[in-house]
């Protein structure tokens, strides 16, 4: 994945027919062309792998069954749909084993295992900084959360790198996007989204949650992605896994 130099200033190169950043908005890092949509019959559910500046788009569903979704008498609403400010969640910290990645630490919920090192076998997946899953491996994964830490060139507030985000995010397919409140990531205030309904090329739906958040001059892509129906603790356990997250640099 090329680097830009933190300290210089972001360039304008704009892919042709790609949006440009919105009006008002400060010029984001300049942007990378996206890789091709890579499609993986290595068994299991779905697993959408989101990266802040480049998506990727890696799914994984084949013949092996990864068994019945987890799910818990008690469900968690929907994060809401507005820009709100900055709110702390009541959520109790997940204390699974600890995942550390580059600048930051976070524990694991209940049932879910670090398959960064399996990330690195992915098509796309040298862009990936971690990469957990509830499951017990990539391919039975019932849904995963991914982060990517690259550089934040001049940019000092998620504002800044919104719309380039966003418009990534999106992709090609036309995904509905809406806002959802800030939150604070250990003190680090986040900017999210949510998309309520993707299909990939099997049929299968798909929703994702993702903040984006900057410390130390890195920007961080957090992301989830779980089934569209039959989960009911993804979104929960994404909370814990935020709450428990720590700044390490």
């Amino acid at each position: 994945m090329s680097q830009q130099s933190p300290g210089g200033p972001p360039t304008a190169h704009r892919p042709s027919g790609s949006p440009a950043p919105a009006p008002g908005r400060r010029a984001a890092p300049r942007r990378r062309r996206r890789p091709t949509t890579a499609l993986l019959a290595v068994g299991g559910t779905v697993l959408v792998l989101v990266v802040a500046l480049v998506v990727t788009l890696v799914v994984v569903r084949g013949g092996d069954d990864p068994g019945p979704a987890r799910t818990d008498p008690a469900t968690t609403g929907n994060p809401s749909a507005t820009t709100g400010t900055a709110t702390t969640s009541p959520v109790e910290p997940a204390d699974g084993a600890v995942v550390a990645g580059t600048g930051y630490a976070f524990h694991l919920p209940d049932a879910w295992e670090d398959a960064t090192a399996e990330a690195a076998g992915l098509e796309g997946g040298d862009g990936i900084d971690a990469l957990v899953v509830l499951g017990s491996s990539v391919e039975a994964a019932q849904s995963n959360v991914l982060v990517e830490a690259i550089p934040a060139g001049s940019a000092t507030d998620p504002d800044d790198l919104e719309s380039l985000w966003k418009s990534n995010l999106g992709g090609s397919d036309g995904a509905e996007i809406d806002d959802v409140d800030d939150i604070e990531i250990d003190g680090q205030r986040a900017i999210g989204v949510r998309i309520p309904q993707r299909t990939n090329g099997e049929g299968l739906e798909f929703t994702q949650v993702a903040y984006l958040a900057l410390h130390g001059g890195t920007q961080y892509s957090i992301a989830l992605t779980f089934p569209h129906s039959g989960d009911a603790v993804s979104e929960t356990d994404f909370e814990q896994l935020l709450a428990s997250w720590s700044w390490t640099d």
